[in-house]
């Protein structure tokens, strides 16, 4: 897959170039991290929701051992982060309704495999 995904000529490369295009220049962010959201790009959208955050309390629990930083683990709860909004506000990193590319993704990139929990 990485030949064809990285394949100039067919654009991909370009879509996973864009992604940046979208991130804050500085941090902590100043708008409210919907207006970041709302920019986003499908692809980078897809790849948060069906990949990055399905793992995220488990990517912070083995940062935290890896760098023998166990503060780290205070900055996520319940696999939303916490570190500049509140747990009450959530809501921002889930989704109302899942997308197929999305579910399809989180199945696909499972360490368990498809059919077997994601």
């Amino acid at each position: 897959m990485g030949r064809v995904l990285g394949d100039p000529r067919l654009g991909t490369a370009g879509a996973f170039l864009s992604l940046g295009r979208v991130l804050p220049r500085r941090y902590p962010i100043r708008d409210d991290v919907t207006v970041y959201l709302a920019a986003e790009h499908r692809l980078g959208r897809v790849l948060d929701y069906g990949v990055i955050a399905p793992r995220l309390q488990a990517i912070y629990e083995w940062s935290a051992r890896e760098l023998s930083l166990p503060g780290l683990c205070e900055l996520i709860r319940d696999g939303s982060p916490v570190y500049a909004w509140s747990y009450a506000d959530r809501h921002v990193w889930r989704q109302a309704h899942e997308s197929l590319p999305v579910r399809l993704l989180r199945v696909a990139t499972s360490p368990r495999g498809p059919g077997q929990g994601g």
